[in-house]
């Protein structure tokens, strides 16, 4: 945690203000795809690359694989439903255009 002194504007006294800090490289990378000024679907492929390549501790081949198939197909689950939504949303404007 950072420690970073603010001055009160009215009293003029200090205040600490604690700012967490990621320390992590993966965390630092996913916090620059979230402030990036990529699409939501293009945000979400990029997290799921950085959560891809974190090292958590020694996995077996197998167990990576089934982990990796796992978190890809919740990944395009969620995708997919944002992807309907879309589908819906132009699918009625095209009718309301055509009555």
């Amino acid at each position: 945690m950072i420690e970073k002194a603010k001055k009160c504007p009215t009293c003029g006294n200090n205040s600490f203000t604690g700012e967490e800090k990621s320390q992590h490289l993966a965390f630092r990378k996913m916090e620059m795809v979230l402030k990036s000024d990529k699409t939501p679907y293009q945000k979400k492929i990029a997290l799921f690359e950085c959560l891809k390549k974190i090292e958590v501790g020694e996995l077996n081949p197998e167990q990576k694989e089934r982990i990796n198939h796992l978190i890809q197909g919740r990944l395009y689950a969620e995708l997919a439903k944002q992807c309907m939504k879309e589908y819906k949303k132009s699918t009625v404007k095209e009718y309301s255009k055509n009555k």
